[in-house]
């Protein structure tokens, strides 16, 4: 059988209350046995926004808060085959949090292997991720009922992304130059996402939601999906090639990869304006999660959302200095 650390040791919830990760687990063991799972036997998987455990055929999500998670269910239920998700077996709410159980898929989590990948397998990897969020861009006809415009780090509004920034440039230093480019950022970017055809975005299209089999299988977890330019989704990729919590900046293969397509699929005319207001906003909602840790939590130990922000400032542009 496998053994598992108790839900208020376990790394991914060392941030969390020990009630409140004992409760959500409590809550994921009872959802795993009405669909024939024990819990005990599977394992956690990755991921901060919501638990989940795989194991006995099954994966079980459920999220941290009382929140529904019953758009997410419709919208990747409607998702193409080629997107690769998991078959949803059933949805809910319990004792008010939101759960999704769909089936297993075989394969790793793509971040827990990247590192045991070769240059080649990470350059695939990169652009597996894409065609994975491709098919879900194409899609946009079919799905673009059941996705908002706003959601994750996409705030509804130039009022509501301006006021996000006040909070960071009050307790992040930033030189005036600083703060006068963000205001710059921001402002071109909610004037140019009206002026490009919007398509449905992953919004979260990080490596640990994409599962990998020799290849990327399975594009997973749509809670941040949002309706906007794919400047949004193609921020995060290169974001994700480029820039490591443990090496920083990198050149490399898969870097080179995510570059070539975001320089590809750009909007022409406001395709830069837009991935770095996408980036900026990325990292402003970072910031605001970074502002309120726990200095003693491991977890956040070498993360600096606020460097990510003041190069994506500079000229130069931070990480997507080669697209700008």
């Amino acid at each position: 059988m496998m053994t598992e650390a108790s839900a208020a040791d376990h790394p991914l919830d060392q941030c969390r209350e020990p009630f409140q990760a004992e409760l959500v687990r409590n809550l994921a063991a009872e959802v795993a046995a009405n669909f024939g799972g024990d819990l005990s036997r599977m394992r956690r998987a990755n991921g901060y926004s919501n638990a989940t455990w795989v194991g006995d055929g099954i994966a079980v999500r459920i999220a941290h808060t009382p929140v529904d998670m019953s758009r997410e269910a419709a919208l990747v239920r409607r998702l193409p085959q080629a997107v690769g998700h998991p078959e949803v077996l059933g949805d809910g709410r319990l004792r008010g949090h939101g759960w999704i159980v769909t089936s297993e898929v075989p394969g790793d989590n793509l971040q827990e292997v990247w590192s045991e990948l070769t240059a080649d397998k990470q350059k695939e990897a990169i652009a597996g991720l894409w065609d994975r969020a491709r098919a879900v861009h194409q899609a946009t006809p079919s799905l673009r009922e059941l996705v908002a415009t706003h959601g994750g780090f996409m705030p509804a509004s130039l009022e509501a992304a301006g006021s996000l920034a006040g909070r960071v440039a009050r307790e992040v230093p930033l030189s005036g130059i600083e703060e006068a480019r963000l205001r710059d950022i921001l402002e071109e970017f909610f004037h140019a996402a009206p002026q490009v055809p919007p398509v449905v975005n992953h919004g979260d299209l990080a490596l640990m939601n994409a599962l990998w089999d020799d290849g990327v299988v399975s594009l997973l977890d749509f809670e941040f999906s949002v309706l906007g330019p794919v400047e949004i989704d193609l921020s995060r990729l290169v974001y994700e090639a480029r820039w490591s919590e443990q090496d920083g900046m990198k050149d490399s293969d898969a870097s080179a990869a995510a570059l070539e397509i975001a320089l590809r699929e750009m909007d022409p005319t406001h395709g830069r304006s837009l991935i770095l207001g996408a980036a900026v906003l990325d990292q402003l909602r970072d910031v605001g999660i970074w502002l309120t840790r726990d200095s003693t939590d491991d977890a956040v130990e070498g993360w600096r959302p606020d460097r990510l922000l003041t190069d994506l400032l500079s000229t130069e542009g931070g990480y997507l200095s080669p697209v700008l």
